[in-house]
């Protein structure tokens, strides 16, 4: 199977209208990869 990984960069121009929602975006991004991690740790241990 062929796996496409891509990055993008960008520059953020007006960092002091979306600095709130960057923050949030980034908190969000934090907690669910924080769940994710967690649930796949228990499937790891449950089914080895």
């Amino acid at each position: 199977m062929l796996e496409v990984h891509r990055t993008h960069r960008a520059r953020i121009l007006n960092r002091s209208q979306v600095e709130d929602s960057l923050d949030r975006h980034g908190w969000s991004a934090s907690k669910l990869w924080n769940v994710a991690n967690y649930h796949s740790r228990q499937v790891w241990e449950d089914t080895g």
